[in-house]
């Protein structure tokens, strides 16, 4: 039986997708619809650690290797605290330029005949009626969930820090973060290299520091303007460059339900994945490789695939959750972590989610470790 599936969100999520459904089911009727033109995309790299990686190559290793092809890797992450570089060995990390993963991925599904329409946005009461089964890949102010809000029990909250994505020529080491404690404030940058010359910033204040820098009366011009000031010296005197970097506060999204009619939610339309437990595009293509999983077992009964898809993925997408929250907790009580030496709070970062353990980071970063016992920190006895 043909089944005519369309996939609401030209995204990594709903790319990869279409791709590995039409790729085990030719016959199938697949169609992207993206609201932005094929060349377009807003941010700048995608990082992704080795473990990710592995996941990923579960949908098709093919596909993963070629992507690794255009990417950027280390093994080491940093926390630079109080102007001191901490080096975290065993931390295996890549990244890629956003428009590069794109381009990849609609490449490989138009060649397998995956029909991809741009520049539209579905703006029908119904956009479920002419198809037998809906993606809605697109993204955390997805307009097809927002439809059928109650019926997806959909819960939409706001965290307390700012954030903002911005890019610099400038090529770092590793994944890294840098913590600077200013007179008006704390700020935080997570920064990774994703080309040979290019890293992704990612800029994020606490409330506090939000209103005692004055940046919450200032435009973001003048907010990018005050970060790059904060910041000179980590940048490299480079300045920061905007792709419609917005500064705002994080949504949280989740739903009680994950499907709804022939209506299924992946990626961020699901459940919005804080940057500071991994990459949200990692955990949104891991939705899409357990739904086409799903529907490899149930073939075209789609209820039953839509309910496989949620079994095996909802533990997994709660005890992230669950990290995630912790994680969240940790970033907005961080003005009182800076009295902190560097070591202290490298380690009260790595332990922050609960997910590692004192004993499983001897054992995958011993290099870091002794670093934390010769400072004092950490006892290897």
């Amino acid at each position: 039986m043909s089944l005519k599936i369309k996939v609401v969100g030209g995204g990594p999520a709903g790319l990869y997708f279409s791709y590995l459904m039409k790729k085990t089911f030719p016959d199938y009727v697949i169609q992207v619809i993206e609201q932005n033109p094929p060349g377009a995309t807003y941010g700048f790299g995608v990082v992704f650690s080795g473990r990710a990686l592995s996941f990923l190559e579960q949908g098709d290793a093919g596909v993963i290797q070629r992507l690794k092809g255009n990417m950027q890797s280390w093994s080491d992450q940093h926390i630079t605290h109080k102007g001191q570089r901490v080096v975290i060995d065993g931390n295996s990390f890549s990244a890629i330029a956003r428009i590069t993963l794109l381009t990849e991925l609609q490449t490989l599904c138009r060649d397998i005949g995956v029909e991809l329409v741009f520049n539209q946005r579905l703006d029908t009461e119904h956009p479920e009626s002419d198809c037998d089964i809906l993606v809605a890949a697109d993204g955390a102010n997805s307009v097809t969930r927002g439809r059928y809000a109650s019926e997806f029990k959909t819960e939409i909250s706001e965290l307390e820090n700012y954030f903002c994505w911005y890019g610099v020529e400038t090529a770092y080491d590793a994944h890294t973060l840098t913590f600077i404690s200013e007179g008006d404030g704390v700020y935080c940058g997570h920064h990774y290299r994703y080309k040979s010359n290019m890293s992704t910033m990612v800029a994020e204040v606490d409330q506090d520091t939000w209103v005692s820098s004055g940046m919450r009366e200032m435009t973001d011009e003048q907010r990018q303007a005050h970060f790059q000031g904060v910041f000179q010296d980590t940048l490299h005197g480079k300045p920061l460059i905007s792709n419609r970097s917005i500064w705002q506060r994080w949504r949280l999204v989740k739903n009680g339900k994950w499907h709804h009619k022939n209506i299924v939610l992946i990626g961020d339309a699901l459940r919005s994945a804080h940057p500071s437990i991994g990459s949200g595009t990692r955990l949104a293509m891991e939705d899409a490789i357990e739904l086409w999983r799903a529907f490899q077992s149930a073939g075209s009964d789609m209820q039953t695939a839509f309910q496989q898809y949620e079994t095996q993925r909802r533990p997994i997408r709660e005890k992230l959750d669950s990290a995630a929250e912790k994680s969240i907790a940790w970033y907005e009580d961080i003005a009182h972590k800076m009295s902190m030496s560097p070591e202290e709070l490298a380690l009260d970062y790595m332990l922050r989610t609960g997910l590692m353990t004192p004993e499983r980071l001897a054992h995958d970063s011993p290099k870091f470790v002794a670093t934390l016992s010769e400072a004092g920190v950490l006892s290897t006895d």
